[in-house]
């Protein structure tokens, strides 16, 4: 795994997900999913037709850190994957805040 990614430490990640009820992990071995449809006004007016969609975001747990590779959004009628190259991505800004 190249870990020249986006992080997070996975104990702040699942306290941060624990206190937001929208967010879900599933944890397949070291292989993490966290799932959310985003409900921020800057998010919700670029759903299609108003119709929610869920994001995925798939990472690797090395070491107490969660590196994010993928990041997936389902809508209703389409999937649409982007990987993710190297540390900054500008999808995975959100990371910093939390």
């Amino acid at each position: 795994m190249d870990i020249d990614k986006p992080s997070i430490e996975i104990e702040k990640l699942k306290k941060y997900v624990s206190e937001n009820s929208g967010f879900d992990i599933i944890e397949k071995g070291n292989i993490l999913e966290l799932h959310f449809i985003p409900f921020m006004p800057e998010a919700v007016e670029h759903f299609p037709d108003g119709k929610q969609v869920e994001h995925i975001m798939y990472g690797e747990e090395i070491e107490g850190y969660v590196y994010f590779y993928k990041f997936v959004i389902v809508s209703e009628d389409d999937k649409t994957e982007i990987s993710i190259d190297g540390r900054y991505d500008p999808v995975m800004e959100w990371l910093n805040y939390i």
